[in-house]
């Protein structure tokens, strides 16, 4: 069937955490300018005036799985998603007639959903993105064609690309595409904007899509390229069979502005067989749609059987004509406004949720001249259809929340997510349909907007059509989200990621990595190799570090006051005679240089500079070491064996925790060790091979990450975390991944994962490096690049 129409929803769906007016923002390059659409009849359209609503959503990949760690925007406000995919802005200022969520995640297209805003109305946003993968690359030089998915083709002519700053650019070009198909059921999901574009006379349409082809054009190291003025790509657009035979033969070409989430009239599209092919001199996404015209229309869902709003509900609007159709989600009160085509017949139909097939519910409405209100649409459902769920919220003082909420996400594929009030009495009470029979699972969280405060993250498995959740206690500070920085490398470039965000510090041609991070204020120092150089970076500047040898790397970094610490290693130019070094603002001192010593950590506490490291021998053995303020101290020599390696320090109060590996010669066991001022303490693997790589205090817990055998597979290993010397499950256990850091911020254990143990190189094929927060993953990274991460900081 197609789906090929909008309805802008006003709703809302769930939270967990209040907005916080940060901004984390992707660095655009300016593209031509749309030309400002003017209406001499009606006057132009105005996506200035503002209001003030609420929106929220949740955001999905395109088989349904939630997204967390997303940056979102709406106006001038940023927050990121939670584990559940989820995410609230409450009470900002919006465009009334065009409000927008921009949403950024590394390894994926951006997302941006439009709507009309409705003033003091919660409006609700579902967003699947879509996978940011390579199509292919051009020569900047002499062009050529790409293939996106669906046989869609991009042809560039030669000398066709330019740099942010307009000058003319003559390397690779990589092209990331996608075509979007008109009659995918995730269309009103996985589109920019909504369907709604501005004609070159200012008139506001419906669009009726027969495709869309997108690209975004960058160098080899990521940076953004555009077309040059002058030039254009010829860009096809394949018709599914099941429209070719109404797709008319020349069709007005639609392009998505960004800065103004509109679909601007730019231009025709001619149909040549099953495909529509246009030249276009810019990218993003470009549609080829026809025109309607429409009306408003709203309505309110409600479950007669309990007199409670159907929340979280998606509607259709279908046209008798076509078959074409629309989705809506029902927000808090079981309220959906929308636009429709105008004077034409039309069935309301209900889901459960938008992949949900089962129809709930159905009737025919229409046609409408004018706008319309249907009111309340009473929905007698049987208790099989759907679960009513119930509660009340209570403040640390035992009172009622009187404002407040709770959002809820049901456990499946067809996600279900809720966002709900509380009244004056504090309780709630909503419905939703339900696809999935008994035994539906679901998490839920509760917040008190006016003392900032929450609840835990709850779950709960529903057997039944009611469930009350009680008394449920709102005593939590409720804080920011943290931002996370991680340090590594993609594709063979030195990265650094914010919130999943990745920032290049080093090109292809450098041979770079980035192997630590740390934040100092709103400074970023990262410290790693580059052209064999031992360097780190401040806010991306790369400093080169002096040393005895001409070359070597640095391994770990610490910044105290306005004193930069990093230790590392120098080599000569055959890789030999290796010394290690610690360098304070620059200025190296060299620990030792007898028996191949290597660092790996370093940390300040107070006036003590400590760096931990071994010394390294034939066979594969060494000698854990630590220095302090330069005085070496054998962490080995304690009558058990004098093998092993110290690759992680932490220093908290007065005590110095070492995290490492001790090694028994014969049979090659190997076993993870935490030193305690050097009191050794061996950390449990079912009498297995086990290394310890990362460590961190927090009050009395004592954490460490690394990598153990398999207990099941025999020569493989899995991810290891202990808490207190007792591996933990969270993040613990998986297959073919080692922890490489890990860092501990207000009770959240964050852990970051690689897919293969420090000592084998890289492999060719994606890595699949993973940041864990409490043991759910965030999916931080690309899923289609090449990852190799190995450091974390949680501020």
């Amino acid at each position: 069937m197609r789906n090929r129409i909008t309805l802008i929803n006003a709703i809302a769906l769930f939270a967990i955490i209040l907005t916080i007016t940060s901004s984390c923002k992707r660095t655009e390059i300016p593209v031509t300018p749309d030309p400002i659409p003017t209406n001499p009849i009606a006057g132009p359209v105005n996506d200035v005036a503002q209001v003030t609503a609420s929106v929220s959503g949740i955001v999905l990949d395109e088989s349904n799985s939630p997204i967390a760690n997303a940056v979102v925007t709406s106006g001038v406000a940023t927050t990121t998603t939670n584990t559940n995919g989820m995410f609230i802005f409450q009470n900002i200022s919006l465009s009334k007639e065009n409000g927008n969520v921009t949403v950024v995640k590394a390894g994926y297209f951006k997302g941006i959903r439009s709507f009309k805003t409705t003033a003091g109305k919660n409006h609700s946003v579902r967003l699947q993105l879509m996978q940011r993968v390579l199509s292919g690359t051009v020569n900047a030089a002499t062009g050529g064609t790409i293939t996106s998915n669906g046989g869609a083709t991009i042809v560039f002519p030669a000398n066709a690309f330019v740099t942010s700053t307009g000058a003319a650019y003559t390397g690779t070009v990589n092209v990331y595409s996608r075509w979007i198909d008109p009659t995918a059921a995730n269309l009103p999901f996985v589109i920019p904007g909504d369907l709604r574009g501005v004609s070159t006379t200012g008139i506001e349409n419906i669009l009726e899509t027969y495709g869309m082809v997108g690209a975004e054009l960058t160098d080899a190291t990521g940076n953004l390229l555009k077309i040059a003025t002058g030039k254009t790509a010829a860009v096809s657009f394949p018709i599914p069979a099941s429209i070719s035979a109404t797709a008319p033969t020349s069709i007005v070409l639609w392009h998505f502005d960004e800065v103004s989430a509109r679909w601007k009239e730019n231009g025709t599209a001619t149909k040549t067989g099953s495909t529509y092919t246009a030249q276009v001199d810019k990218f993003s996404f470009w549609n080829c749609d026809v025109g309607a015209n429409f009306i408003n229309l709203d309505y309110t869902l409600i479950n007669a059987t309990t007199n409670t709003p159907l929340v979280s509900t998606s509607t259709r609007i279908k046209r008798v004509s076509n078959g074409s159709y629309g989705y809506g989600i029902t927000n808090n009160a079981g309220f959906v406004s929308g636009l429709v085509p105008k004077n034409e017949a039309l069935v309301l139909e209900v889901f459960g949720t938008s992949v949900c097939g089962t129809v709930f519910y159905s009737q025919n409405i229409g046609p409408f001249a004018t706008n319309t209100s249907l009111g309340n649409i009473n929905i007698t459902l049987p208790v099989s259809q759907y679960i009513n769920f119930t509660g009340t919220l209570l403040n640390c003082s035992g009172a009622p929340v009187t404002n407040g909420y709770i959002s809820l996400a049901t456990v499946a594929g067809n996600t279900v997510a809720v966002f709900s009030n509380t009244n004056a009495n504090g309780a709630f009470s909503f419905s939703i349909l339900n696809c999935t029979g008994n035994n539906l699972s679901y998490n839920y969280q509760a917040s008190d907007i006016s003392n900032l405060q929450q609840s835990a993250l709850l779950n709960g498995i529903a057997t039944g059509s009611t469930v009350n959740l009680g008394n449920i206690v709102v005593c939590n500070s409720l804080t920011a989200s943290d931002d996370v920085y991680v340090a590594g490398a993609e594709n063979g470039i030195a990265k650094v990621w914010k919130n999943g965000i990745g920032f290049n510090l080093s090109t292809l041609s450098d041979s770079a990595n980035a192997n630590a991070v740390f934040v100092s204020g709103t400074d970023v120092f990262v410290a790693g190799v580059k052209n064999r150089k031992a360097v780190y970076w401040k806010n991306g500047v790369s400093s080169t570090l002096s040393g005895i040898n001409e070359y070597g790397t640095a391994t770990s970094i610490y910044v105290d006051g306005s004193d930069v610490y990093v230790s590392g290693n120098g080599e000569d130019i055959a890789g030999n005679n290796l010394s290690a070094i610690v360098w304070k603002n620059g200025i190296a001192t060299t620990l030792s240089n007898v028996n191949r010593p290597t660092t790996s950590s370093v940390f300040v506490s107070g006036a003590d500079v400590y760096v931990t490291g071994r010394h390294n021998f034939a066979g594969n053995l060494s000698i854990a070491k630590l220095w302090k303020n330069g005085n070496e101290i054998n962490l080995t020599s304690d009558g058990i064996t004098n093998y092993g390696s110290a690759n992680s320090i932490f220093i908290y109060g007065n005590d110095v925790y070492v995290a490492g590996t001790r090694q028994i010669p014969t049979g090659g066991l190997k076993l993870g060790t935490v030193w305690k001022n050097g009191s050794l303490t061996l950390l449990t693997n079912q009498n297995l091979s086990c290394s310890a790589n990362a460590i961190f205090v927090s009050g009395n817990d004592v954490y460490v990450g690394g990598t153990g055998d398999n207990p099941n597979i025999p020569f493989t290993y899995v991810s290891k975390l202990w808490k207190n010397g007792i591996a933990t499950s969270t993040a613990d256990g998986i297959q073919s991944k080692y922890i490489s850091s890990i860092y501990v911020k207000d009770n959240n254990v964050y852990s970051l994962l690689s897919g293969f143990p420090p000592f084998i190189s890289p492999p060719v094929t994606p890595d699949n490096t993973s940041v864990f927060k409490n043991g759910l993953v965030t999916n931080f990274f690309s899923l289609t690049n090449t990852v190799y991460a190995s450091s974390i900081f949680v501020k």
